[in-house]
């Protein structure tokens, strides 16, 4: 959702690092973009009785917009020209992978601890490989169908606390059911993006996303407006926004992309489930959630599962 679209770049930069200093610095803001990140889910989870989801998002989107783009002037033409050519497209990807997606994430935060909603958004990578292979066609093997069923298998732990009683019962968490909606947004905009050819360069190509989901959250916010009882401008407000604007939005959108210049866009994506084990300590620390046994099991399965499935597709590559 925060880990949201920063999943842009589809390329391996030519300019990675070439000495250990520089991977290390690489490392260290990829880390730092993390912790951020794992700062919004906990941020969105503290000021869900005070703020509504929409406008958490609408701000955040509109914020981290107006953040990043004195870093892309130079691309201000190019920028033109795919909105001219990809208007309905972008307009699309953004709406489901930023606007949707963390909607999807902070509604399900007013249910779910931020724990569970972290790590279950760490399949996402999963999700979009099955979605790449039913839509796109990308080969799909029996071991990378092995490795699927024990992440899901991880998430239905999690969700059920580890109770199967809770199972047969189907008595699960709405939350929960958010956050895996806002899984299915990523895997979508990952082959979304793949489909349309919107050729810019990472940081332009973000902003664009960004301010497409600030078009399309705004009905949401607008309807908050009205009919939303916690609508009120007070510290609360101002504290969670700040965040996930300029910290959790403009600041880790920037490490991430300069993570990515130096290490590498196959290396750097490996640091995203970082961000899982940063929100289970802050939350610990900030919100005072427990790690439970059900989590570890969670964590054990779906980290095999995702294992397995990224060896066999760097074999494919």
């Amino acid at each position: 959702m925060p880990q949201h679209a920063i999943h842009i770049i589809k390329d391996e930069p030519k300019d990675t690092a070439k000495t250990e200093a520089e991977r290390a610095r690489g490392l260290g803001l990829l880390a730092l973009c993390w912790m951020l990140a794992a700062g919004v889910f906990v941020a969105v989870k503290w000021a869900g009785p005070f703020t509504p989801p929409w406008t958490m998002v609408f701000f955040r989107m509109l914020i981290a917009t107006l953040c990043l783009l004195p870093f892309a002037t130079r691309h201000f033409k190019a920028m033109a020209v795919q909105v001219r050519t990809h208007f309905m497209a972008i307009i699309l990807i953004g709406a489901v992978a930023l606007a949707f997606t963390q909607g999807c994430v902070f509604i399900g935060l007013g249910y779910t601890s931020a724990i569970t909603a972290s790590i279950v958004m760490s399949i996402w990578p999963i999700t979009a490989i099955i979605l790449a292979a039913v839509i796109l066609g990308e080969r799909f093997t029996r071991l990378q169908a092995a490795g699927v069923v024990l992440c899901f298998a991880g998430v239905l732990v999690i969700v059920a606390q580890g109770d199967i009683d809770r199972l047969t019962s189907l008595d699960f968490n709405v939350g929960d059911f958010w956050i895996l909606g806002a899984v299915l947004g990523m895997s979508a905009y990952t082959v979304l993006l793949k489909k349309v050819a919107i050729h810019l360069p990472p940081l332009p190509l973000l902003i664009l996303l960004l301010a497409a989901a600030t078009l399309s959250s705004a009905p949401f916010f607008v309807w908050e407006i009205f009919h939303d009882p916690r609508i009120a401008v007070d510290w609360h407000d101002i504290v969670v926004i700040a965040y996930v604007g300029i910290a959790g939005g403009g600041i880790m959108f920037l490490l991430y992309n300069t993570g990515v210049a130096t290490l590498g866009a196959s290396t750097a994506s490996v640091t995203f489930y970082l961000q899982a084990l940063f929100t289970a300590i802050l939350a610990h620390l900030f919100l005072g959630e427990q790690l439970h046994l059900y989590h570890m099991a969670g964590i054990v399965l779906i980290a095999s599962g995702i294992v397995i499935v990224m060896l066999v597709k760097r074999k494919q590559l």
